[in-house]
């Protein structure tokens, strides 16, 4: 009986021990994920990325290609195209820094950035110098209204303009999402999306 009790006392114990390493082994995952969170966002606010004046050096491996078409208003289509990702091998959600290692694009030159962030940047300087309507047949959540205007060769403040949106602070470079909820939209995101998608009509069925 004595040895039946402390054999249960020892698995309760073992058990014990595990669900706490477990519990612990969590704490540690989440409390690193959101201390990498508190970082990122700080990083945002203090180069002006959420604002749309962000520096183009300021593009980091955690960023995607969609959430660098957001912040610097350039196509996802031309960012791919500029870095010559295959069609069918494009995904605008992986991080930059696992494209670099998928690619391996080669060593950078001394005391530059990776050769894809450096591709990156000449992507957008280009764009910039030479910005080219692509076109717009679907309108997402994660787009901003700079993202749009530039993506349809509509101005950015005549969108404004039409959602009845001011340009102050930084809701040009806001998501949709993002924007709706800021400036409480009729209707929230949907009704958002559908003005936007009714003004572009009008502009392309012309007076």
């Amino acid at each position: 009986m004595v040895r039946f009790s402390s054999h249960l006392f020892a698995r309760r114990r073992v058990l014990a021990v595990g669900l706490m390493t477990i519990g612990l082994v969590l704490v540690l995952v989440f409390g690193a994920r959101s201390l990498r969170s508190y970082h990122q966002l700080r990083y945002i606010r203090e180069q002006g990325l959420d604002q749309g004046i962000a520096s183009v050096r300021a593009i980091q491996p955690w960023m995607t290609i969609r959430y660098v078409a957001v912040a610097y208003a350039v196509p996802e289509e031309y960012l791919f195209a500029q870095l010559e990702i295959p069609f069918d091998r494009r995904n605008s959600n992986v991080p930059l820094g696992r494209l670099e290692r998928e690619y391996d694009l080669g060593p950078p030159e001394p005391g530059a950035a990776p050769v894809l962030f450096e591709r990156l940047t000449a992507a957008i300087l280009a764009y910039r110098e030479n910005p080219v309507a692509t076109g717009l047949n679907d309108i997402r959540p994660w787009m901003s209204i700079r993202y749009i205007a530039n993506s349809t060769g509509v101005r950015e403040s005549e969108l404004l303009g039409a959602l009845g949106i001011t340009s102050a602070d930084n809701q040009a470079v806001l998501s949709l999402d993002q924007l709706a909820t800021q400036v409480q939209y009729p209707d929230g995101l949907h009704g958002l999306i559908e003005a936007i998608r009714s003004f572009l009509h009008e502009q392309e069925e012309g007076p």
